[in-house]
């Protein structure tokens, strides 16, 4: 059950179909259907083409699903939408974390080893840690590694023979069905021509020190019912991977007994949620597999919206493996990157408003980083963790419009700190880092790049989103005074609302967000306001400016925010860093296998009563803080000169 409710229904059911409604409805009622609607495709677009992919296009492309064939992104018809246009309550917004990343490099990039996989899963910073790490060895099975707190498998290692990892997918794997309620009975719902009753089952809850709770369950023929607009008299089921759960566990479970690839992706195929999954073996042969069972959509059925449940809209069956998940063994460029990505050619994009895929995203930072060193030793593999944790995801997209801009600004009052500006910006390794321990960024262009496009994103979208704007206002930087951590909603990303800046400053999308305005002009303006604001606050002397540096706290609370231990026990490190929240590394060879980790904050959570912590309560803090390892000992031998202590079970 904790696998159920965290990995399936926490990390494999982000939904947003009755947000993207209202977000939709009201840019239709700001600016009119047709630029509503380009408004919104610009925003939460179906398909994109532009996307960079985990595997190369020479390795893997589908044909786009023919759901969309007669016409990319447009919205669906309202008649098939269940009426979900009548919609009461507040906006939900979601509330998530940095998401994870993984690559493997094969036996063409690297040295002293015939593959590595750096694994960075990311589930948000807790206090007691949410991943621990552990060894299987008997009974056939030989497994260390680490996993989220209860899963009864190694979810992040290796056995003797293979490694593997995983990353969220951000495919659509879940649609939203509006369910019409019988007005003369609220317990049933027009489903083919005739009402059906809802299944209903009514739920104890047991509190302590409180009366127990009764809670009614309902389901209907799409999936089970989680929430109801009585006003509107309809009923949102979600329909699934419901009833695969236990077939998803297991396949793990199996899949981390495999020796080589067609083993390990025969397990890989069952995979119902949506997951990236990654394979290295002894041998030097690296595989990547998109898990999920993903649907085959009606004609008319716009995934980003509910879904008329009257019957017309329901699942046709679901899409055959070889055509809807992307999967690849040694591929062309003798690595695999993926930072929540598009996994191949052909795959739709999520339905989130949150989060898209577009030309520009992080993983990049990560495929250009491999592609430019032709091999890696084990250290300059893990190193990558460091550069990519404090890399600026932005500058590469938005530096070159300030460099174009300096053409215009001959004459212009500021021009003198434009290009002094413009030249520290030059002058930047776009890494955020506070080297002397000050708490601050250690380099001017990181509070003048940061300033800028804060200003950037409002001018560009706050006068075309209105009331919107908050929802997509992020620039994908954790603030000093709110610092970045599990429950903040802050992430180290390209949000939705930069994705749309620079898809409209490269000329992208039917709807001119710039309004006319030349990409020059708007990064100028934007610029300048920069300059003049942190002037105004820290003095003349440019090269002397500095911003402090968000930290990153581990919570006390789980991520549905109940409270897992006191607050006196909250625990923070001075900076945010963009990676897992463990990461290790396993380095293949053909005579043995070499893996590293970090799981901070400890391995052990226990306090006894008078208050003393154990010793591996948060031991790996500092370790992870200065982006160190720790060894995952495997070999009998190694594990023998290597324990603690030893606890005999007597059965």
């Amino acid at each position: 059950m904790i696998f159920v409710g965290t990995m399936a229904n926490r990390f494999g059911d982000f939904n947003t179909e009755i947000d993207n409604v209202r977000i939709y409805q009201s840019l239709v009622a700001q600016h009119g259907e047709q630029s509503g609607t380009d408004l919104f495709n610009l925003l939460n677009p179906r398909y994109t083409d532009n996307a960079p992919t985990t595997i190369p296009g020479e390795d893997w492309s589908s044909p786009v699903p023919d759901v969309l064939a007669s016409g990319r992104g447009e919205v669906g018809n309202a008649s098939h939408q269940g009426e979900a246009a009548i919609l009461h309550g507040a906006f939900a917004g979601p509330v998530i974390s940095g998401m994870s990343n993984c690559f493997v490099l094969g036996k063409n990039k690297v040295k002293g080893a015939n593959a590595i996989l750096v694994n960075g899963p990311q589930f948000g910073w807790f206090t007691p840690a949410y991943v621990y790490s552990f060894g299987m060895h008997g009974a056939g099975i030989d497994v260390v590694g680490n996993a989220p707190f209860a899963y009864p498998m190694v979810m992040f290692g290796h056995n003797a023979s293979i490694a593997w990892g995983s990353t969220w997918g951000g495919g659509d794997i879940v649609d939203i069905f509006a369910e019409e309620l019988n007005p003369a009975d609220a317990g049933q719902y027009q489903y083919k021509g005739s009402y059906r009753d809802l299944e209903h089952r009514t739920e104890t809850i047991f509190v302590r020190d409180a009366e127990p709770i009764q809670l009614d369950v309902y389901r209907s023929v799409h999936g089970p019912v989680y929430q109801f607009d009585e006003p509107a008299g309809i009923a949102y089921a979600r329909r699934s991977w419901d009833g695969r759960e236990i077939e998803q566990l297991l396949s793990w479970v199996h899949a981390s007994w495999a020796s080589d690839f067609e083993a390990w992706k025969s397990e890989a195929d069952k995979s119902s949620i949506n997951v990236n999954m990654y394979f290295a073996d002894t041998e030097g042969n690296i595989g990547y597999m998109y898990g999920g069972r993903y649907p085959q959509r009606a004609v008319g059925h716009d995934n980003r919206f509910p879904a008329s449940g009257a019957g017309a809209m329901d699942w046709q069956g679901r899409l055959a493996i070889d055509f809807a998940n992307p999967h690849v063994l040694n591929p062309s460029s003798d690595f695999i990157a993926n930072w929540n990505n598009k996994p191949g050619q052909g795959v739709m994009n999520p339905d989130h408003y949150w989060y898209s895929w577009s030309g520009a995203h992080r993983v990049e930072n990560l495929q250009n980083t491999l592609a430019k060193k032709i091999r890696f030793t084990p250290d300059e593999a893990w190193a990558v963790i460091t550069s990519s944790s404090h890399a600026d995801l932005l500058a590469p997209y938005l530096l070159p419009y300030i460099d174009a801009a300096a053409r215009i600004w001959a004459g212009n009052d500021f021009e003198g700190d434009l290009q002094a500006a413009k030249q520290i910006l030059q002058d930047w390794n776009q890494q955020s880092v506070d080297a002397n321990g000050d708490g601050a960024f250690d380099h001017a262009a990181t509070p003048i790049f940061r300033s800028f496009v804060g200003n950037l994103i409002e001018a560009v979208l706050a006068d075309d989103l209105g009331d919107l704007y908050p929802q997509f206002a992020n620039p994908g930087y954790g603030a000093p005074d709110a610092a970045t951590g599990a429950l903040t909603g802050a992430s180290s990303n390209i949000p939705v609302g930069m994705k749309a800046v620079i898809e409209a400053l490269g000329g992208g999308g039917d709807y001119d967000l710039l309004n006319g305005q030349s990409p020059g002009l708007l990064v100028t303006q934007s610029l300048s306001k920069a300059l003049q604001t942190l002037q105004a606050e820290q003095g003349d002397a440019m090269t002397a400016w500095r911003l402090a540096a968000a930290s990153l706290s581990f919570n006390t609370h789980n991520f549905l925010g109940i409270p897992q231990t006191s607050e006196n026990l909250a625990m923070s490190i001075p900076i945010q860093q963009n990676r897992g929240t463990e990461n290790n590394m396993v380095i293949m060879k053909k005579d043995g296998i070499i893996a590293w980790e970090v799981t901070p904050p400890g391995q052990n959570a226990f306090i006894d009563p008078a208050g003393n912590k154990g010793a591996h309560f948060d031991d790996q803090l500092e370790l992870y803080s200065t982006f160190g390892r720790k060894r995952m000992w495997f070999y009998p031998q190694d594990v023998e000169a290597n324990k603690r202590s030893e606890e005999v079970l007597y059965y």
